[in-house]
């Protein structure tokens, strides 16, 4: 497994590789499903909405990926993540991240973006559902094949909607997004849409989960890595009773073979118990 950079949709910034190493960089599996890499590329800093593209290297496809606010901002609890897609056509990743709830943040910070990459394994594709109008949970399936890959998006929900889960299935059959309107909002006419990269069952594979304890606090992150040997084909979140007052700041992948997720209390904070769960999909 290697990591590289690249530029993204909007000006570029820092090298993904050292703002990797803040995030805890660690040395890659022994024996990573066949070509997988990381490619990441981060906006530039503004106090605007953001969506940053990583394109995955010539004769790979993208099995999942993240994006993360850059570390220093001041602007968690003002941010959330829409969009954490896997492109149908395999070429690469998109995150979106925007500015929530009524009044607009005045501070700049910027986008990450990561997409894993890998020889397209046997059975490959991307599957997508769109559920009805307002519909909050919506689940995309791969029918006879495993998930090896996840992702979610809202649909014109313009930082009044966010995503609140995108999670595998327990038997990797299926990928659940959960869409939720911030506080403050009463938002019309979105909708969310699930996404699952499908494949004939790798070896290997496994789902990873790390489960958070419930709390009140101003933010909450967890970690969890693949088994010795094992590598990373994508990574996911899940935010429980958080209520559309908690964001979701960072669906990350560090290493090949770690998910690192972050939440945040919105600005005026949430005094009810919420929890935080990462999730990844290994493979050998």
């Amino acid at each position: 497994m290697r990591v590289t950079k690249g530029r993204g949709a909007l000006t570029a910034v820092a090298s993904t590789a050292a703002v990797l190493a803040t995030m805890g960089w660690a040395a890659p599996a022994s024996a990573d499903p066949a070509g997988l890499e990381t490619v990441g590329t981060a906006t530039a800093e503004s106090s605007a909405d953001k969506s940053a593209f990583a394109a995955c290297p010539a004769g790979k496809v993208v099995t999942g990926g993240g994006g993360y606010l850059l570390a220093g901002s001041s602007a968690a609890g003002h941010v959330g993540l829409d969009r954490l897609e896997p492109l149908a056509n395999g070429t690469g990743f998109s995150a979106t991240m925007r500015e929530v709830g009524p009044v607009n943040f005045a501070g700049d910070w910027g986008l990450q973006t990561l997409a894993q990459c890998a020889t397209a394994p046997a059975g490959y594709q991307v599957v997508a559902a769109t559920g009805a109008v307002g519909t909050e949970y919506v689940t995309a399936s791969c029918g006879t094949k495993k998930v090896i890959g996840m992702g979610g998006r809202v649909n014109s929900g313009l930082g009044d909607v966010v995503l609140d889960q995108v999670v595998p299935s327990s038997d990797l059959t299926s990928v659940t997004v959960r869409a939720v309107a911030v506080q403050g909002t009463s938002p019309a006419g979105w909708s969310a849409t699930a996404i699952a990269v499908c494949a004939t069952a790798p070896a290997g594979l496994e789902r990873v989960v790390t489960t958070g304890t419930g709390a009140s606090n101003p933010s909450d992150s967890a970690v969890k890595a693949c088994p010795a040997g094992k590598g990373l084909y994508s990574a996911g979140a899940d935010i429980n009773a958080g209520n559309g007052q908690v964001l979701l700041t960072a669906v990350n992948i560090t290493g090949g073979d770690t998910v690192r997720v972050r939440a945040d209390e919105d600005a005026d904070g949430f005094a009810g118990s919420w929890s935080l769960n990462g999730y990844g999909i290994c493979g050998s």
